[in-house]
Protein backbone atom coordinates (compact mmCIF):
# COMPACT_ATOMS: atom_id res chain seq x y z
CA UNK A 1 0.00 0.00 0.00
CA UNK A 2 3.05 2.20 0.50
CA UNK A 3 2.89 3.16 -3.62
CA UNK A 4 -0.69 3.84 -3.67
CA UNK A 5 -0.55 6.69 -0.40
CA UNK A 6 3.12 8.14 -2.09
CA UNK A 7 0.97 9.16 -5.46
CA UNK A 8 -1.35 10.81 -3.78
CA UNK A 9 0.24 13.70 -2.90
CA UNK A 10 1.67 14.19 -6.80
CA UNK A 11 -1.78 13.45 -8.18
CA UNK A 12 -2.99 16.69 -6.19
CA UNK A 13 -0.45 19.01 -8.05
CA UNK A 14 -2.06 18.90 -11.14
CA UNK A 15 -4.19 21.38 -10.69
CA UNK A 16 -4.55 23.60 -13.42
CA UNK A 17 -4.77 27.58 -14.76
CA UNK A 18 -6.17 27.63 -18.33
CA UNK A 19 -4.34 30.71 -19.20
CA UNK A 20 -6.55 32.59 -22.46
CA UNK A 21 -9.66 30.17 -21.70
CA UNK A 22 -11.93 32.60 -20.32
CA UNK A 23 -14.65 29.70 -19.75
CA UNK A 24 -12.44 28.17 -16.98
CA UNK A 25 -10.91 29.49 -13.62
CA UNK A 26 -8.93 26.87 -12.28
CA UNK A 27 -6.45 29.35 -11.90
CA UNK A 28 -4.54 28.10 -8.93
CA UNK A 29 -1.93 25.48 -9.98
CA UNK A 30 0.46 24.49 -12.35
CA UNK A 31 0.25 26.71 -15.75
CA UNK A 32 -1.82 24.84 -18.90
CA UNK A 33 1.32 24.45 -20.81
CA UNK A 34 2.35 21.45 -22.80
CA UNK A 35 5.10 19.87 -22.28
CA UNK A 36 5.70 21.83 -18.94
CA UNK A 37 5.92 19.52 -15.68
CA UNK A 38 7.94 19.32 -12.29
CA UNK A 39 10.26 17.07 -11.09
CA UNK A 40 9.96 15.56 -7.68
CA UNK A 41 12.18 13.95 -4.64
CA UNK A 42 10.48 11.68 -2.56
CA UNK A 43 12.96 11.28 1.37
CA UNK A 44 12.53 9.15 3.86
CA UNK A 45 12.45 10.25 7.50
CA UNK A 46 15.95 10.11 7.95
CA UNK A 47 16.35 12.29 4.83
CA UNK A 48 17.85 9.74 2.59
CA UNK A 49 16.77 9.57 -1.55
CA UNK A 50 13.77 7.22 -2.47
CA UNK A 51 12.94 8.10 -5.57
CA UNK A 52 11.76 10.72 -7.95
CA UNK A 53 8.73 11.83 -10.37
CA UNK A 54 8.42 13.32 -13.29
CA UNK A 55 4.91 14.51 -13.91
CA UNK A 56 4.33 16.60 -17.75
CA UNK A 57 1.46 17.89 -19.57
CA UNK A 58 1.26 15.69 -22.15
CA UNK A 59 -2.12 17.22 -24.03
CA UNK A 60 -4.48 20.02 -23.03
CA UNK A 61 -7.88 19.83 -25.00
CA UNK A 62 -11.53 22.05 -25.00
CA UNK A 63 -14.65 19.95 -24.42
CA UNK A 64 -17.57 21.68 -24.42
CA UNK A 65 -17.50 23.95 -21.15
CA UNK A 66 -14.58 21.99 -20.03
CA UNK A 67 -10.57 22.10 -20.55
CA UNK A 68 -9.59 18.33 -19.78
CA UNK A 69 -5.24 17.88 -19.64
CA UNK A 70 -3.61 14.48 -20.07
CA UNK A 71 -0.47 14.00 -17.75
CA UNK A 72 2.11 11.45 -18.33
CA UNK A 73 3.79 10.65 -15.10
CA UNK A 74 6.80 8.63 -14.58
CA UNK A 75 8.26 7.67 -11.29
CA UNK A 76 11.93 6.71 -10.55
CA UNK A 77 14.26 4.79 -7.79
CA UNK A 78 17.24 6.32 -6.13
CA UNK A 79 19.36 5.31 -9.34
CA UNK A 80 16.73 7.02 -11.52
CA UNK A 81 15.76 3.84 -13.36
CA UNK A 82 12.19 4.14 -14.25
CA UNK A 83 9.88 2.15 -11.96
CA UNK A 84 6.10 2.39 -13.96
CA UNK A 85 4.64 4.99 -15.51
CA UNK A 86 1.27 6.12 -16.71
CA UNK A 87 -1.31 8.59 -18.08
CA UNK A 88 -4.33 10.01 -16.93
CA UNK A 89 -7.02 12.83 -17.40
CA UNK A 90 -7.58 16.09 -15.12
CA UNK A 91 -10.18 18.04 -15.88
CA UNK A 92 -10.80 21.96 -15.06
CA UNK A 93 -14.51 23.02 -15.18
CA UNK A 94 -15.64 26.01 -13.94
CA UNK A 95 -13.86 27.34 -11.30
CA UNK A 96 -13.31 23.52 -9.85
CA UNK A 97 -10.33 20.99 -10.62
CA UNK A 98 -11.62 17.28 -10.58
CA UNK A 99 -9.49 14.15 -10.47
CA UNK A 100 -10.70 10.70 -11.05
CA UNK A 101 -9.91 9.33 -7.69
CA UNK A 102 -8.84 6.32 -9.63
CA UNK A 103 -5.91 8.14 -11.10
CA UNK A 104 -4.61 8.02 -7.12
CA UNK A 105 -4.49 4.15 -7.91
CA UNK A 106 -0.67 3.00 -8.79
CA UNK A 107 -1.21 0.28 -11.59
CA UNK A 108 1.66 -1.24 -10.74
CA UNK A 109 0.00 -2.36 -6.98
CA UNK A 110 -2.33 -4.32 -9.18
CA UNK A 111 0.16 -5.85 -11.60
CA UNK A 112 0.07 -9.30 -9.42
CA UNK A 113 -3.34 -9.76 -10.40
CA UNK A 114 -3.49 -9.41 -14.09
CA UNK A 115 -5.23 -12.41 -14.89
CA UNK A 116 -8.17 -11.43 -12.31
CA UNK A 117 -11.38 -9.58 -12.61
CA UNK A 118 -11.09 -6.17 -11.33
CA UNK A 119 -13.59 -4.03 -10.53
CA UNK A 120 -13.21 -0.11 -9.80
CA UNK A 121 -15.24 2.87 -8.34
CA UNK A 122 -15.06 5.91 -6.32
CA UNK A 123 -15.63 9.56 -6.44
CA UNK A 124 -13.96 12.37 -7.71
CA UNK A 125 -11.06 14.14 -5.91
CA UNK A 126 -12.44 17.88 -6.18
CA UNK A 127 -10.33 21.62 -5.55
CA UNK A 128 -11.72 24.79 -5.94
CA UNK A 129 -9.88 27.55 -7.60
CA UNK A 130 -9.60 29.51 -4.93
CA UNK A 131 -8.30 28.46 -1.65
CA UNK A 132 -8.93 30.40 2.10
CA UNK A 133 -7.60 29.39 5.48
CA UNK A 134 -9.81 27.14 7.74
CA UNK A 135 -11.56 26.08 4.19
CA UNK A 136 -13.15 22.54 4.19
CA UNK A 137 -12.52 20.63 1.28
CA UNK A 138 -14.28 17.70 0.01
CA UNK A 139 -13.43 14.44 0.73
CA UNK A 140 -13.32 11.04 -1.60
CA UNK A 141 -13.34 7.33 -1.69
CA UNK A 142 -12.64 4.27 -3.66
CA UNK A 143 -13.26 0.60 -3.75
CA UNK A 144 -11.27 -1.94 -5.71
CA UNK A 145 -12.88 -5.56 -5.73
CA UNK A 146 -10.81 -8.48 -6.70
CA UNK A 147 -12.14 -11.30 -8.35
CA UNK A 148 -11.32 -14.76 -9.52
CA UNK A 149 -13.40 -17.26 -10.82
CA UNK A 150 -16.98 -15.69 -9.93
CA UNK A 151 -15.44 -15.35 -6.27
CA UNK A 152 -14.17 -11.83 -4.47
CA UNK A 153 -10.54 -12.75 -3.58
CA UNK A 154 -9.78 -9.06 -2.18
CA UNK A 155 -10.93 -5.77 -1.87
CA UNK A 156 -9.61 -2.38 -1.23
CA UNK A 157 -11.22 0.53 0.04
CA UNK A 158 -9.16 4.19 -0.16
CA UNK A 159 -10.58 7.21 1.71
CA UNK A 160 -9.20 10.82 1.57
CA UNK A 161 -10.93 12.28 4.48
CA UNK A 162 -11.02 15.83 6.59
CA UNK A 163 -9.16 17.78 4.31
CA UNK A 164 -8.91 21.26 5.25
CA UNK A 165 -6.89 24.70 4.47
CA UNK A 166 -4.80 25.43 7.75
CA UNK A 167 -2.94 28.79 6.35
CA UNK A 168 -0.56 30.51 4.82
CA UNK A 169 3.20 29.90 5.20
CA UNK A 170 6.63 30.60 3.64
CA UNK A 171 8.21 27.35 2.67
CA UNK A 172 11.80 26.95 1.09
CA UNK A 173 12.60 23.65 -1.32
CA UNK A 174 15.21 22.95 -4.22
CA UNK A 175 13.00 24.76 -6.83
CA UNK A 176 13.09 28.05 -4.50
CA UNK A 177 11.38 29.67 -1.75
CA UNK A 178 7.32 30.04 -2.04
CA UNK A 179 4.33 31.73 -0.32
CA UNK A 180 2.36 28.54 -0.05
CA UNK A 181 -1.81 27.52 1.55
CA UNK A 182 -0.86 24.75 3.51
CA UNK A 183 -3.43 22.34 3.44
CA UNK A 184 -4.06 19.09 5.82
CA UNK A 185 -6.02 15.48 5.07
CA UNK A 186 -6.18 12.11 6.06
CA UNK A 187 -5.93 8.51 4.17
CA UNK A 188 -7.51 5.40 5.30
CA UNK A 189 -7.06 2.25 3.59
CA UNK A 190 -8.25 -0.91 3.98
CA UNK A 191 -7.88 -4.17 2.59
CA UNK A 192 -9.47 -7.64 2.64
CA UNK A 193 -7.67 -11.24 1.75
CA UNK A 194 -10.13 -14.15 2.49
CA UNK A 195 -11.86 -12.34 4.93
CA UNK A 196 -9.24 -10.73 6.98
CA UNK A 197 -9.01 -6.74 7.22
CA UNK A 198 -5.62 -4.73 7.66
CA UNK A 199 -6.29 -1.11 8.47
CA UNK A 200 -3.51 2.12 7.57
CA UNK A 201 -4.32 5.82 8.19
CA UNK A 202 -2.16 8.37 7.01
CA UNK A 203 -1.36 12.34 7.35
CA UNK A 204 -0.46 14.62 5.11
CA UNK A 205 0.45 18.19 4.63
CA UNK A 206 1.18 19.79 1.99
CA UNK A 207 1.92 23.33 0.50
CA UNK A 208 0.51 24.52 -2.71
CA UNK A 209 2.05 27.78 -4.76
CA UNK A 210 -0.71 29.93 -6.90
CA UNK A 211 0.01 29.35 -10.55
CA UNK A 212 2.84 26.43 -9.49
CA UNK A 213 0.99 23.57 -7.57
CA UNK A 214 2.25 21.69 -4.66
CA UNK A 215 6.09 21.98 -3.54
CA UNK A 216 5.94 19.84 -0.19
CA UNK A 217 4.21 17.44 1.39
CA UNK A 218 5.30 15.32 4.43
CA UNK A 219 3.97 12.33 5.54
CA UNK A 220 2.92 11.22 9.38
CA UNK A 221 1.56 7.35 10.55
CA UNK A 222 -1.01 6.57 12.73
CA UNK A 223 1.04 8.53 15.41
CA UNK A 224 1.46 11.21 13.63
CA UNK A 225 5.13 10.64 13.55
CA UNK A 226 7.18 11.80 10.56
CA UNK A 227 7.90 8.88 7.87
CA UNK A 228 8.59 10.61 4.51
CA UNK A 229 8.44 13.77 2.66
CA UNK A 230 8.76 14.82 -1.14
CA UNK A 231 10.12 18.04 -2.60
CA UNK A 232 9.63 20.02 -5.98
CA UNK A 233 13.04 20.10 -7.19
CA UNK A 234 12.71 20.92 -10.15
CA UNK A 235 10.53 22.98 -12.71
CA UNK A 236 10.00 21.99 -16.73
Amino acid sequence: MKRVLQIIPVVLILLLTAPGINAQNCNFYLPLVENSGLVYENYNRRDRLEGSQQVVIKSVRNEADRVVATIHARHFDRRERVQHEGEYDVICQGDHLRIDIQSLLDQSVLEGFSDMELEIEGDELVLPSGLSEGQDLPDAAMKVSIRSGGMQFAEMTLKVENRRVLGRETIEVPAGTFDAYKISYETHIETRAVGIPIRTRTKTIEYHVEDLGMVRSEYFNDNDRPQGYTVLSRII
